[in-house]
C-alpha cells in the first residue's frame, strides 16, 4: 500500500504527534510524508518528501490575525498543487488537519484519514465554550474533510476518539520537583513575559521559545532555545508549566503529573474549547498573561498537581480504520 500523509506545519505540535503516527503507518505501505507551511523549530526523524506552500494562519501580539492569514493566503498556489500533485498514485492519504492532502484525495477519489486534534470536535460531546463560535465551527468541519477520521483529546469523548498520544521516552522518565516553571508562550513579546514572571523571585522561570537562537538570562528568567530534550528535561523537573491552551504540552504536564496553568491563544477557538475541557481536570486557566492575575496565579503556585492516566489507542484505531477503508474500496 502506498500512503500519503500529510502534516500541517503550523507550529511543533503536529511535528511531534507524527513521531509516533508515522512508525504505525509504517506498518502497512510505503509513506510519503507531505508538510504544508514551515512554521516549526523541531527537526522530525522521518524524511519529508514534499514541502508545500498549504494554508496556515498568522499570529499578531498573541493572537490569530484572521486579516493577515487572508493576506498571506497564496490560493493560486495551493489550486496548482491542487491539480498537479500525483494523488491518484497513492491507496491512501492520511491527513494531520493538512488541506491540500485532505481536499486532493477528496477531489481525485481516494480514499482519505484525518488524524488530527481537530478532528475531535467532529464529536459533539467533545467540550465546546459556553458561546459556540459556528464560523469556527464550519472551518474545523471543512477545512481538511476526509472520509474517515480519528480524533485526539483529552478524554476518548467517543469511540472515534484516541486519548494523547504521548512521547515514548516519557514514559521512563524519572519526574523530579524543582523550584522552576517550564513556560512556553511562543507568541508572547519577551519584555511580557520578563515584566510578569520576575515579580515571582522564589522560582525560576525557562522560556521556551521558537524565536530565540541563542539562549540567555534574565533576573530570574532564562530564555531556551526549542529543543526535544531541552524542554523534555526541563518539564520533567519543573514545579509546573505555563503555556497555551494548544494540546501536546498541556496533555504531557497532566501525564507527568505537573501543575498545569494555560492561556488559550487569542480568536484561537480550538484553544478556548480545550480550555474548557482542561478546567475539567482542574487546571487554571487565564484569558491573558498580565500581572493584574498575580494573585491567580500565586494560588495556581500553591494548588496540588493531579497526574492524568490517558489510554493509548491510536495504533488499534489506525488499524481499524485503515480496514474499513480498504473493504470500502473493494
Amino acid at each position: 500500500m502506498k500512503i500519503l500523509y500529510g502534516i500541517q506545519g503550523t507550529g511543533n505540535g503536529h511535528i511531534s504527534k507524527a513521531e509516533t503516527i508515522y512508525p504505525i503507518l509504517k506498518q502497512y505501505g510505503e509513506v510519503d510524508v507531505m508538510v504544508s507551511a514551515n512554521n516549526f523549530s523541531l527537526t522530525p526523524s522521518f524524511p519529508i518528501h514534499f514541502h508545500k506552500t498549504g494554508i496556515s494562519f498568522v499570529t499578531t501580539n498573541g493572537k490569530v490575525d484572521y486579516w493577515a492569514s487572508l493576506k498571506a493566503l497564496n490560493i493560486w498556489a495551493f489550486v496548482r498543487d491542487l491539480n498537479t500533485f500525483p494523488f491518484t498514485y497513492y491507496d491512501l492519504v492520511v491527513s494531520d488537519f493538512e488541506p491540500l492532502s485532505a481536499w486532493g484525495a477528496k477531489l481525485k477519489g481516494v480514499p482519505s484519514l484525518q488524524i488530527s486534534h481537530q478532528a475531535s470536535f467532529y464529536c459533539k460531546k467533545t467540550p465546546r465554550p459556553a458561546t459556540k463560535n459556528w464560523i469556527a465551527e464550519l472551518i474545523i468541519k471543512y477545512f481538511a474533510p476526509t472520509d474517515d477520521y480519528i480524533g485526539i483529546h483529552f478524554e476518548r469523548y467517543s469511540e472515534k476518539i484516541s486519548e494523547p498520544i504521548i512521547k515514548k521516552h516519557l514514559f521512563s522518565i524519572q519526574t523530579t520537583e524543582k523550584k522552576h516553571i517550564t513556560v512556553y508562550l511562543p507568541y508572547d513579546a519577551d519584555l511580557t513575559l520578563l515584566k510578569v514572571f520576575s515579580e515571582f523571585k522564589d522560582f525560576q522561570f525557562h522560556v521556551f521559545k521558537p524565536s530565540i537562537k541563542t539562549e540567555y538570562r534574565q533576573e530570574n528568567i532564562q530564555f531556551c532555545v526549542v529543543s526535544d530534550q531541552g524542554f523534555s528535561d526541563s518539564l520533567s523537573t519543573s514545579f509546573g508549566v505555563i503555556c497555551n491552551a494548544g494540546f501536546e504540552t498541556p496533555a504531557e504536564a497532566l501525564f507527568l503529573g505537573k501543575r498545569l496553568l494555560v492561556i488559550p491563544l487569542g480568536n484561537q477557538y480550538e484553544q478556548e474549547c480545550n480550555a474548557s475541557a482542561l478546567k475539567r481536570f482542574g487546571v487554571t486557566v487565564l484569558k491573558t498573561l498580565d500581572i493584574k492575575h498575580k494573585n491567580r496565579i500565586e494560588q495556581w503556585m500553591d494548588s496540588e498537581p493531579s497526574k492524568v492516566n490517558f489510554d493509548h489507542s491510536m495504533s488499534e484505531l489506525i488499524g481499524q480504520s485503515i480496514g474499513d477503508l480498504t473493504l470500502s474500496k473493494l
